[in-house]
């Protein structure tokens, strides 16, 4: 039941649209060859240490095709991101959204989430993240801008990144390695007030 984005006929691009390409270079630093490098050796980094439990060919095969799907993903919810910023602040240069590693990195890694759950590839989250070396915590941040920009996600893979976000919600972002606790310890262990 894999799936891309909707609109799309025959074999989806795997790069850039031309449109994404323009948004890109009207910032004040075009970003393009570090999103698809930074693209590139995450999905490599997914398959050179993905595994399946049983070792089967077909899997692996099976998780290239995921690959290749998040990065049409990926271009894709990108774009999305992008025009709905430009909008909301009213300036085209988000060269700051386009240079945060981080916010990038759990871009990458929930697109690979959704084409995981696409195509039914046997990894149970949150290996993906151990895989790609993301806290949990920092993954959450990315889910709920992704699904509601996320064009033509199919309603299962909706209702699957909102269980991933409970599941961190619940427990995974309260582990003694979370970066939560690096926010909540300069605020005297309270919790941020709703005005911090």
């Amino acid at each position: 039941m894999a799936t891309v984005p909707q609109g799309i006929v025959g074999k989806p691009r795997f790069g850039p649209s031309d449109c994404l390409i323009a948004m890109l270079r009207a910032c004040s630093r075009d970003s393009t060859e570090a999103i698809q490098t930074r693209l590139k050796c995450m999905l490599q980094m997914f398959l050179q240490h993905y595994r399946d439990a049983e070792g089967n060919e077909n899997t692996k095969e099976l998780a290239a095709k995921c690959c290749y799907e998040a990065g049409v993903w990926y271009h894709r919810i990108l774009e999305n991101l992008i025009s709905q910023e430009r909008k909301r602040l009213g300036f085209s240069d988000i060269s700051g959204i386009l240079e945060h590693d981080l916010f990038q990195r759990c871009l990458v890694a929930c697109c690979l989430e959704i084409a995981v759950t696409s195509n039914s590839l046997p990894c149970d989250f949150p290996l993906l993240l151990q895989i790609l070396k993301l806290a949990p915590y920092h993954f959450w941040k990315v889910i709920e801008p992704v699904w509601r920009v996320g064009s033509g996600l199919p309603h299962y893979v909706v209702t699957h990144l909102i269980q991933v976000e409970e599941k961190v919600l619940e427990n995974l972002a309260w582990t003694s390695d979370s970066p939560l606790w690096d926010e909540i310890t300069p605020n005297e262990g309270h919790m941020p007030t709703c005005q911090q």
